[in-house]
């Protein structure tokens, strides 16, 4: 993935997790919305054509990212 797709996933997977942790149908799941927003913020892609995982160093999405992209509902 180029790194400009990568930045337009992480932010679609921020914006998605703001929305879910809000709704009221998934909004009593405080503590499981913010560990996945944690994780998107702490996992961002860093810039470059090949990006690398800015939390950890793996290439990105690393497993962290992936996970919380797709519990929102974004797949990378």
């Amino acid at each position: 993935m180029s790194g400009s797709g990568a930045r337009r996933h992480h932010q679609r997977a921020l914006s998605a997790q703001i929305s879910a942790g809000q709704a009221p149908s998934t909004g009593g799941h405080a503590v499981f919305w913010e560990n996945n927003g944690k994780i998107l913020r702490e996992h961002p892609p860093a810039d470059g054509p090949a990006p690398l995982c800015r939390g950890c160093g793996e290439s990105w999405p690393c497993g962290m990212a992936e996970t919380a992209m797709q519990q929102v509902g974004v797949r990378s």
